[in-house]
């Protein structure tokens, strides 16, 4: 009898093992049944390993020179199309658009805890449209005040910061500024994140970003995604996965919440928070769920600040870096910030700064932050510009490929400005720029970011110019953890300005 029992449990194993490889294989072959190129997979882990030793960001890089601007990879066992074909990606973002409108999943967050970013279907066209007016020039006007006091506290620790060392790291400055910003016009909280490196918001930030990029949690999701149900279900404790920083985040978020619950929709404060729990429509009848759910409040505000807070800083850290290796670019803008000497900083002015404009565009071409994380999945099997792609398969548009692209920029690891000149401009291929996405899923919070980074940057041009010392000129290490950022310090020397020379009086005619 038990040699009967053996044999068949042998046999069972045998079977499941079996189906388990047939599985596996054919999972794993779908992009060579697609006759898509790309890296050839393992059967348990995908590319998994390649990323893991290189990095996303550089693998996706090394594939795309490989492979070219449409390839498909294994994000440990998600398959993942990478299109950088302009007319294709025209398609899947705007024209095609409802077929793709969902987001690919991220492996570390249920799609209830990032909000807007990862919410598919009728709850994202829901969230969308409440948080639109928040980022109308309106809104953004209101802001204007909040961030400019932000800026005042930015030039007073440069100045200080000065005074001990003209050599700094800008991209840890810049961090402090935008979590105080988004505080600021997000929650109305009042950080000390400029000025005290042991600020519990600016410490649990940091936390969970070095967390999100270090964690062995990660991998072992992407290879084995069904153990996320696992992970999330033991959210209570999840401090045992170094991620207790979203559990102080959601906890302070939920204070704000019911503070301003108290004060009332009567409340002059303008910031996210207030709008999404007192909007100023009415709700629709079929949707009694309006206003916003605290759990959903949370969930939004969670999006803004952790969206916010990486791609804006690193922008200004790359701008920053920009202009210090390039003077004669640096000047130039130093002469557009000059001339609004005596003028107020305002929603006008700020917009009426072309030549920074032209800068900004630049280094969102070369160093397009969100190129990781702009994503679809396919609702339905498509065939689009004659390639299949089926349903649910997951795209990555990847716009760093695309903004490097030598088809389409001439020399495009070069930092010039001028390609984005009003008469250059026109010439540029369309859907070959995307630095803040295309289509429904576009940025939202686009103008708020752009209208941040000028500000600031003006605030600190009026005062100080950047340089670079010869040791610290090699090309800047990357790095994806969400958004695409630098790897290590960004040093550069921050320079007082010299005041304008005083006007001399002319001399007193006298009178004979």
């Amino acid at each position: 009898m038990m040699p009967e029992i053996v044999v068949g449990i042998f046999s069972a194993v045998l079977f499941l093992l079996l189906a388990l490889y047939w599985h596996l294989k054919h999972h794993f072959s779908i992009f060579e049944r697609l006759s898509i190129p790309g890296p050839k997979p393992s059967l348990l882990v995908g590319n998994l390993r390649e990323i893991m030793k290189k990095g996303q960001f550089q693998a996706t890089v090394d594939w795309t020179q490989k492979y070219g601007r449409v390839f498909g990879y294994f994000e440990g066992y998600t398959p993942v199309l990478s299109v950088s074909d302009p007319d294709l990606l025209r398609e899947i973002l705007v024209k095609d658009a409802n077929n793709f409108n969902h987001r690919k999943p991220f492996p570390l967050a249920p799609r209830k805890s990032l909000g807007l970013f990862l919410e598919n279907g009728a709850q994202w066209h829901r969230s969308r449209s409440l948080l639109t007016p928040a980022f109308s020039s309106g809104k953004l006007k209101q802001m204007l005040p909040i961030m400019n006091s932000s800026a005042n506290v930015l030039v007073r620790e440069l100045s200080s910061r000065r005074k001990e060392t003209s050599f700094m790291d800008v991209y840890q400055v810049f961090q402090s500024l935008t979590l105080d910003i988004i505080g600021r016009c997000a929650f109305g909280l009042q950080t000390s994140a400029q000025t005290d490196d042991k600020d519990e918001f600016l410490v649990n930030i940091r936390s969970l970003f070095t967390t999100m990029s270090t964690t062995f949690v990660l991998p072992l999701v992407m290879a084995f995604p069904f153990l996320s149900h696992f992970i999330f279900a033991l959210k209570n404790v999840v401090c045992l996965f170094g991620m207790n920083p979203v559990v102080w985040l959601r906890l302070k978020l939920r204070e704000i919440i019911q503070l301003r619950k108290d004060m009332g929709p009567n409340s002059k404060v303008v910031d996210l928070v207030q709008l999404m729990l007192f909007p100023s429509s009415t709700p629709a009848r079929d949707d009694p769920d309006l206003p916003m759910s605290e759990r959903e409040i949370v969930a939004q505000s969670m999006t803004f600040l952790l969206a916010g807070y990486e791609t804006t800083s690193a922008v200004l850290a790359f701008l920053s870096r920009a202009l210090a290796e390039h003077p004669d670019v640096q000047s130039r803008l130093l002469e557009e910030v000059d001339s609004l000497k005596g003028k107020e900083l305002n929603y006008e002015t700020l917009n009426g700064l072309p030549y920074f404009d032209m800068v900004f565009d630049e280094v969102c071409r070369l160093y397009p932050t969100a190129s990781q994380i702009v994503t679809r999945q396919a609702a339905d099997s498509r065939v689009v510009k004659g390639l299949h792609i089926p349903a649910g398969m997951n795209i990555h548009a990847n716009i760093w490929a695309l903004h490097h692209d030598p088809c389409f920029w001439n020399q495009p690891e070069v930092f010039d400005p001028e390609r984005f000149s009003p008469k250059n401009r026109e010439q540029i291929q369309p859907f070959t720029f995307l630095p803040f996405g295309a289509g429904p899923r576009k940025c939202i919070g686009m103008r708020f970011a752009m209208m941040e980074t000028k500000l600031a940057m003006v605030r600190v041009l009026q005062s100080f110019s950047f340089s670079l010392e010869d040791g610290h000129k090699a090309p800047m290490e990357l790095i994806a953890r969400g958004a695409i950022v630098p790897k290590h310090e960004v040093n550069i020397r921050v320079t007082k300005r010299p005041l304008p020379p005083r006007r001399q009086s002319a001399p007193t005619r006298r009178h004979v």
